[in-house]
């Protein structure tokens, strides 16, 4: 493996086998998990993600990791159809998370939890209390849009008549304002309707890291490069377009006008739609991206750029499946 990809894929990947389509019963998924960390591509994986209600089922596995360090969780919680109802789920869950962390010391680490926030324009005061709460008890939190709207502008026009920037915008800016607090975006699930459109993603990567907000992401991204999947008659979008266009975001300066901005999201548009893997390669010390347009203009990533993208934007993503994309990236020739 080259080492601008073994940078780029280092603690990528949540593993997430409880949930759809593995669905797997908490016991496979834990011993899978366990077997994950103990293989030859370990640096790929990252935390193991359990809803918060299944934290207790872990009592009977937390001894098997005794040999290979504490077990590092992301927890699922969050949600409820109100400001009110989300913050007691919150302080609810904080207080659920402190017991099981008592019970277990440093055999487990919850440092992480994904919430998702009851409306897409949650009050100040609300997110404010919120994110006091989980800062105070040593939790990064992510937040995940009720809803996604559309997004108006695409390839032909710059014309956007959609909601994006009034609704989506304020509760970003007012994320980016909150000490370790994230968004975390969707990719798919398992119907169609559930895999946002290339602008919706590509808006979100852009108003995120105009925004310095990092950025978690869950759900459809199994494979490597985007492609069209015959379950969902659909297409899937690819981890490495997706993670490609967040680091290649990060190089833009920020926009100045609404001209730089559409440019921007033209390019992240495109690189996360490139459906040829031939496009993307990766070296030693930097990634490349090459445009099919006249001029088959290539644009170079290195390798630092790409550690603190990582590091700061593009955290991970959780998937169900972490041998897949090992499988995939060991077919296209890149491990």
């Amino acid at each position: 493996m080259k080492e601008s990809l073994r940078t780029f894929m280092n603690g990528l990947i949540d593993y997430a086998g409880l949930f759809p389509p593995a669905d797997l019963p908490l016991n496979e998924a834990i011993n899978e998990y366990f077997k994950q960390l103990k293989s030859e591509n370990s640096a790929m994986l990252s935390r193991f993600i359990i809803p918060i209600s299944k934290l207790n089922d872990l009592d009977e596995f937390i001894m098997l990791f005794s040999d290979v360090g504490a077990l590092k969780l992301s927890v699922l919680g969050g949600g409820g159809k109100t400001d009110d109802e989300y913050l007691s789920k919150i302080n609810q869950n904080i207080a659920d998370i402190n017991d099981y962390r008592e019970k277990h010391g440093d055999k487990v680490q919850i440092d992480v939890i994904e919430c998702k926030m009851p409306s897409n324009s949650p009050s100040k005061n609300t997110m404010e209390k919120a994110t006091a709460s989980l800062n105070k008890n040593g939790l990064k939190h992510y937040h995940e849009f009720a809803k996604l709207p559309v997004v108006g502008m695409n390839y032909s026009t710059d014309i956007d008549d959609s909601s994006w920037d009034s609704e989506i915008l304020p509760t970003v800016k007012l994320i980016s304002e909150m000490e370790g607090a994230g968004v975390k975006l969707r990719c798919g699930g398992i119907v169609k309707e559930a895999f946002p459109t290339v602008e919706q993603v590509a808006a979100m990567i852009q108003t995120c890291v105009i925004a310095d907000v990092p950025m978690k992401f869950t759900a459809g991204l199994h494979h490597p490069i985007r492609h069209f999947a015959d379950e969902y008659d659909g297409f899937m979008h690819g981890f490495i377009n997706t993670f490609s266009a967040g680091i290649f975001a990060t190089t833009f300066p920020k926009p100045k006008n609404s001209q730089e901005k559409y440019r921007m999201f033209i390019l992240l548009s495109h690189m996360i739609d490139d459906q040829n893997a031939a496009n993307f390669s990766f070296s030693n010390d930097s990634m490349s991206w090459k445009v099919e347009d006249d001029r088959y203009t290539t644009f170079e990533i290195d390798a630092e750029k790409i550690e603190n993208a990582r590091k700061k934007g593009m955290i991970s993503y959780g998937s169900c499946s972490f041998q897949e994309p090992i499988d995939d990236l060991t077919q296209l020739g890149w491990m």
